[in-house]
């Protein structure tokens, strides 16, 4: 019993210090840590201690395949002696062990301890934040740093424009994707009036952030809710569109500063955009010369040429190739499958469809898993509601 409540603790800190702590910075070329980071040990020595607990699946292999074929990629590109380049593998590794640390844990224990406190304090957070009550945007700014804090509710000129809301993400589409995972984990697919209400905040959340693949991401997550039937009264469902619609507008009125300014979101055809596609295009033709195996890591490249490739299925066929495009998508096709097989069985199964369509979505102008806080984020969905790893999970999916 001591051991359970502590590695529940312990999942809680590892939350809490993802969203919460400013990353930690060693050098200038050593990519910055994270609190998680550190604790990494510990978490494995969890695992060792419930090993006997671990349901293993092939998944893993995937996982495992993906951190092999890494260093091939880079072979082949001359980069074995690019140490940098090494990183992509414990990212992947750590994304493997956070999987089977989180398989441990009991979901609904868990979530009801820590995931509605954790919102609340975001929510207050952000709102600071938004507002800069007490000089708490200035205060971030000082903590955590970033062009997007600094250049909050302004232009490219330094003048008032439009709000996106950053948080301590830093990043307001990293923002929106928390968020949307809170969205999703409020939605309430069997209409009840208090999950409403939660719902509904934190999707007023998600839009201050005025990231429009988040937004696009939302719109197509109905239809998916829609498609496999995932609520079971369509007519209270019409009245969450609605609300949502409702509360659109309303952060519509927020961020402009009631209408002064134009909209981030509803600016569909903008430079941005046109300097995605242009990028698109020139690692497209890059990816044919090399289809099979890539560049490799590379980030080098990005860096020199001051290019942002804001697709990670671009981003992930330029680095590995098709081979690597296809291991990136069986880490979210695989368990997709499985949630959607499952979704008639337990209800959260079916969040966990919402919840890798909107991270899949993300990713067409993002690169959402190379956020780390957005992969704890996966591996805490895969681990607590995936039946073929959580131990509480019997095979069909039912609670045991």
């Amino acid at each position: 019993m001591i051991i359970n409540k502590n590695i529940h603790v312990w999942g809680g800190l590892l939350l809490i210090s993802t969203l919460f702590f400013p990353d930690i910075k060693l050098g200038d070329n050593i990519p910055a840590f994270q609190f998680l980071d550190f604790g990494l040990p510990i978490t494995v020595f969890f695992i060792f201690l419930n090993r006997t607990k671990l349901r293993l699946h092939k998944y893993y292999l995937i996982i495992l395949l993906f951190c092999a074929y890494i260093p091939i990629t880079m072979a082949v590109n001359g980069r074995l002696k690019a140490s940098n380049d090494y990183f992509e593998i414990y990212k992947l590794l750590k994304f493997l062990i956070l999987i089977m640390f989180f398989s441990l844990l009991n979901f609904q224990q868990f979530s009801k301890t820590w995931f509605k406190p954790i919102f609340i304090v975001l929510v207050v957070i952000n709102l600071l934040h938004f507002y800069n009550i007490f000089g708490f945007h200035d205060l971030l700014i000082q903590i955590y740093g970033g062009d997007h804090l600094e250049s909050f509710g302004l232009n490219s000129l330094k003048n008032p424009a439009t709000k996106r809301m950053t948080g301590l993400a830093g990043n307001p589409n990293t923002n929106a994707v928390i968020f949307g995972f809170y969205m999703i984990y409020f939605l309430p697919l069997k209409f009840n009036k208090q999950r409403f209400v939660w719902f509904a905040v934190a999707c007023l959340m998600l839009f201050l952030c005025q990231s429009r693949t988040a937004i696009v991401a939302i719109l197509f997550l109905f239809i998916i809710t829609f498609i496999f039937k995932l609520s079971e009264n369509w007519k209270r469902y019409r009245i969450i569109i609605l609300s949502v619609t409702g509360i659109y507008l309303i952060s519509w009125a927020i961020t402009t500063d009631f209408f002064t300014f134009q909209s981030y979101s509803n600016n569909v055809v903008s430079n941005s955009l046109m300097g995605r596609i242009d990028t698109w295009k020139y690692l497209g033709k890059m990816i044919m010369d090399k289809p099979i195996f890539g560049y490799g890591v590379n980030k080098e490249f990005f860096y020199s040429n001051r290019l942002y490739s804001e697709n990670e299925y671009i981003l992930m066929t330029w680095r590995y190739g098709f081979v690597g495009l296809i291991l990136y998508l069986l880490i979210f096709l695989i368990p997709l499958r499985h949630y959607i097989i499952n979704r008639k069985t337990v209800e959260i199964q079916k969040s966990g469809i919402l919840i890798i369509g909107i991270i899949m979505i993300t990713a067409l102008t993002n690169n959402p898993f190379q956020e780390r806080t957005i992969m704890l984020l996966i591996a805490l969905v895969f681990g607590l509601i995936w039946p073929f790893t959580n131990n509480n999970m019997n095979s069909n999916g039912a609670k045991d």
